[in-house]
């Protein structure tokens, strides 16, 4: 449908597109409907019916923005999302639904737009290429048939060509018009839970007993964990397409640091990114946006979307006809793995040591999936358990055993790296600031496990059984949650390093202002001027001491060179 800005004549200019759900609601963009002379989003829209055969002339309606479900754009391309409450029912209802799929990469899709002078709109195909956006919140698409995206195509539905599945609508476009970007269905659920309720279709990535809230991401921890799942989803170069990872049975901590980083590869969860503005925010939540700054800081920020989908095993089977999410879940896979090849969902796979399937027929079903070219996480508690055995067999290469333990050495070496750079700091900051903290000395213990370890790789064709991987999951956890503390010790040190050297920088540049003045002698500088120096100088102090020193004769040396002598 096209959308324009509402005039009584009804010869509003065109605003662009939007898409009908049910009887009166239209999804479109919030910058579609935003005044360009005030920026401000008006009180009515026109909304048109073109596509409408048999009909004398193209009905219309005027609508309203709904209460709750405005999201204008922010940051670099965020947000922009509106839903339009018709005035009255649509002249037909939409059976339409917004679809959730598990990787766009690779997916034909039809755009139908209102640029201008079109006045029944334009068809255009094209191909999803992957995550686009910051925050990845968007899918990008590269037009591949004649025209291009242009004015009158934000808000255009995208479907799935094919399947006629609606995926999204368009979001922007290059100068170009060769290539834009969407915003996908699982977006549109992060900001509109009530209305992907009723509109949104398709397996959530997350299982919903498996989702944390966004105040217990921003309040997470970082850990090994953490880093190992968050270079898997972002198949970084030294990522495997099958892992496997152990988590103690009684490690509670250990599991919800898998939960949150796995919550923050959706991009219907995303905590760390998520905003509620003022309208949209629950009773007694900040409207700011939701940051992670401990764990983005720590280098653990899967990319949003990454995770194509979660499949919990604890306690039920694969295929089992009683749990209709699961057996969803897996039929969407299976139909997008073999119809979209290029695609390479991230799989992750829950506790199915603690599945009712028996080891063997899961390991076979996973193996089918990992041919299909689906990438698995396979998360398990016992290696003593038939699975553990199985999937060391059967989803491991047989070199998978050796790999893992150089993998873990280059983290040791890395470890050595930091801590090496963090005693450098520490010797240059502990002479001048009170209690900084003490670099770690980790690396000695984590180097005389690959060692130990190593022995059990003996001869060096050995393959390991699944006791051998779970000692290899374990280390390597701990040596990258010993490589995030000692990063973040380097981090703290190099700042305080940098504070006390820019302090002492001012400090000197205030001095220099007045000698040039003639005032370096100044009765009223002169104690200042010492005690700043006295507390950057003469030896260790805390840094807000020093600050607020060096601000004091700050302020004397603006009230004397002034030509007014104004403060």
């Amino acid at each position: 449908m096209r959308l324009r800005r509402w005039a009584a004549s009804g010869s509003g200019d065109v605003l662009g597109a939007g898409v009908l759900f049910g009887t009166d609601r239209v999804l479109t963009c919030a910058h579609v409907i935003l005044d360009p002379e005030t920026g401000l989003r008006p009180e009515r829209v026109q909304v048109e019916f073109p596509m409408l055969q048999g009909l004398a002339r193209t009905p219309r309606r005027t609508a309203t923005v709904a209460a709750g479900h405005w999201v204008p754009p922010f940051g670099k391309a965020q947000g922009d999302l509106a839903v339009l409450v018709l005035d009255e029912a649509a002249p037909v209802p939409s059976p339409v639904t917004l679809h959730r799929t598990l990787g766009y990469r690779g997916a034909p899709v039809l755009i139908d737009g209102f640029p201008e002078y079109r006045s029944g709109g334009q068809w255009l195909t094209g191909a999803c290429t992957g995550p686009g956006g910051e925050g990845d919140e968007r899918v990008r698409i590269d037009v591949t048939g004649p025209g291009g995206l242009q004015g009158g195509f934000s808000g255009a539905g995208v479907r799935e060509e094919g399947t006629d599945r609606l995926l999204g609508i368009v979001a922007q476009a290059d100068e170009s018009g060769a290539h834009g970007y969407m915003i996908p269905a699982a977006t549109v659920a992060k900001y509109f839970r009530g209305f992907a309720e009723r509109y949104v279709t398709g397996p959530h990535a997350v299982p919903g007993h498996r989702v944390v809230s966004a105040q217990a991401a921003r309040a997470a921890r970082p850990h090994g964990l953490q880093r190992t799942v968050t270079r898997w989803l972002n198949d970084d170069a030294d990522a495997w397409d099958t892992e496997i990872l152990f988590i103690a049975d009684k490690d509670e901590r250990a599991r919800q640091a898998l939960y949150v980083v796995l919550n923050m590869a959706d991009r219907e969860l995303s905590p760390q990114l998520a905003v509620a503005p003022a309208e949209v925010a629950p009773a007694g939540e900040s409207p700011e946006p939701a940051g992670t700054p401990l764990l983005s800081r720590a280098g653990i920020s899967p990319r949003v979307g990454s995770i194509g989908l979660v499949l919990d095993l604890e306690g039920v089977a694969l295929d089992d006809p009683g749990v209709p999410e699961l057996r969803e879940a897996l039929t969407v896979l299976r139909h997008e793995l073999r119809h979209a090849p290029r695609r390479h969902p991230a799989v992750a796979v829950l506790f199915a040591d603690r599945s009712d399937t028996e080891p063997a027929t899961a390991v076979r079903i996973l193996r089918e999936l990992a041919a299909s070219g689906a990438r698995l996480l396979l998360v398990v508690r016992d290696s003593a358990h038939g699975f553990s055995y199985a999937a060391a067999e059967h989803l491991l290469p047989a070199h998978h055993a050796q790999r893992w333990l150089q993998r873990i050495g280059t983290r040791v070496d890395a470890l050595a790296d930091t801590e090496r750079r963090a005693r450098r700091l520490f010797q240059r900051v502990e002479p001048h600031v009170v209690d900084p903290p003490t670099a770690t000395s980790l690396a000695a213990r984590a180097a005389l496990w690959t060692v130990q370890l190593s022995t059990e790789l003996r001869p060096p064709t050995a393959r390991g059984g699944p006791r051998l991987l779970e000692k290899l999951s374990h280390a390597e956890q701990a040596v990258d949650t010993y490589l995030l503390r000692a990063t973040g010790v380097e981090y703290e040190l190099r700042g305080m390093l940098d504070d006390h050297l820019r302090l002492r920088a001012l400090l000197f540049d205030h001095q220099a202002r007045l000698a040039r003045r003639g005032l370096a002698e100044h009765p009223e500088a002169v104690g200042p001027y010492r005690e700043a120096q006295r507390l950057l100088m003469a030896g260790p102090c805390p840094l807000a001491d020093a600050e607020r020193a060096v601000e004091a004769f700050a302020r004397v040396v603006r009230r004397l060179a002034e030509p007014d002598g104004a403060a």
